[in-house]
């Protein structure tokens, strides 16, 4: 019997990700398995009690939902395998760039994670390519998938269409504030703008990640240093996204190091372009989506892309000739394909 298991709180990225997986298809919503437990711990519990009675699985991880730490993380990935055959959907594989010790720590979790799995799935031929960075010369018999994130249009009413509100206009980043998101770069070039002469405001719409408040005024300070301001808005419900996200003026997406994004997605489905920085994943993106994005060499770029947005409104939009996709019904097709195929 096959279990679809989602492990984890209703606000986290990953877990809205794939419920929507189990939404939009019969097969994976019939074999759901949700766990938001009060703790990490209990989830894990609870977990093993669920998957006792499958004999294959596809779960959603990454360190965090699974483990206090990436270590038991792995050590609870490798008690399910020894009596459950797994498909995992690997997701925040690990970079370089989070820092060596931080890294490391990660990456021998992840090494254990395929391991343990009979296959792996993961969002881009980059984060592949990351993944086997994670494994150095370790040899590996785990299949490994690539399965893009879904990209589906969300229709958009034309009056939102290339109405730029009186200034200040808003650049917006979309998604938790945590380090490393790129705000930093976002606020400079916003700074520049504003003494080239347009009126400009910051805001991240989204909450703050665990641990990171002081963030928030850090950036505040920073925004008025450069001449602009910062806010966040904190987590908006889903039913109010599409509003917010079509009513800014210039969609922004900074990180320095993603390997895939859903808030870059999120953008694209609802008719927006964000400005991207050039990196593996954002040219891998723009070359499978031709026109989603508008794709900036370096933080240096990005004041230049910000106040051509300004100027031209209309290329802030995706074009009704621009072909997107998967839709999530694709997706969740080629995931339920990947967990019937293990035995």
């Amino acid at each position: 019997m096959s279990a679809y298991a989602v492990v984890g709180p209703d606000r986290h990225g990953v877990v809205i990700h794939a419920l929507r997986l189990a939404a939009s298809s019969p097969g994976l919503g019939a074999a759901l398995v949700r766990i938001d437990a009060p703790d990490v711990a209990t989830a894990a519990t609870d977990l093993r009690r669920a998957l006792a009675r499958h004999d294959r699985a596809m779960i959603h991880v990454t360190d965090h939902l699974l483990g206090t730490t990436a270590h038991d993380a792995a050590d609870l990935v490798e008690d399910l395998a020894r009596s459950t055959s797994l498909a995992l959907c690997l997701h925040d594989i690990p970079q370089p760039e989070e820092g060596q010790a931080r890294h490391d720590r990660r990456r021998t979790a992840y090494r254990r994670f395929v391991d343990s799995a009979s296959v792996v799935v993961v969002a881009s031929e980059h984060e592949r390519a990351l993944l086997g960075r994670c494994l150095d010369d370790h040899e590996m018999s785990t299949r490994v998938v690539v399965l893009p994130l879904p990209v589906e249009r969300v229709e958009t009413p034309a009056p939102e269409r290339y109405s730029p509100r009186a200034e200040p206009a808003q650049v917006a980043v979309l998604g938790f504030l945590y380090p490393g998101k790129g705000l930093e770069h976002v606020i400079d070039a916003a700074g520049l703008v504003v003494a080239r002469g347009h009126g400009v405001e910051v805001v991240n719409v989204g909450g703050v990640s665990t641990g990171h408040a002081s963030l928030v005024e850090e950036l505040a300070l920073r925004a008025r240093q450069a001449g602009t301001t910062f806010a966040v808005t904190g987590y908006v419900p889903e039913p109010d996204l599409a509003h917010v996200l079509r009513a800014v003026d210039v969609p922004v997406a900074a990180h320095l190091h993603v390997s895939a994004s859903g808030s870059i997605n999120s953008w694209i489905s609802l008719g927006r372009r964000p400005i991207v920085l050039a990196g593996a994943y954002t040219r891998e993106l723009a070359a499978r989506l031709p026109g989603a994005v508008t794709v900036v060499d370096d933080v240096d770029a990005l004041a230049p892309a910000i106040e051509r947005a300004l100027e031209s409104p209309d290329s802030t939009w995706v074009g009704d000739d621009v072909e997107l996709g998967p839709s999530w019904a694709e997706s969740a097709e080629a995931h339920e394909e990947v967990l019937r195929s293990i035995s």
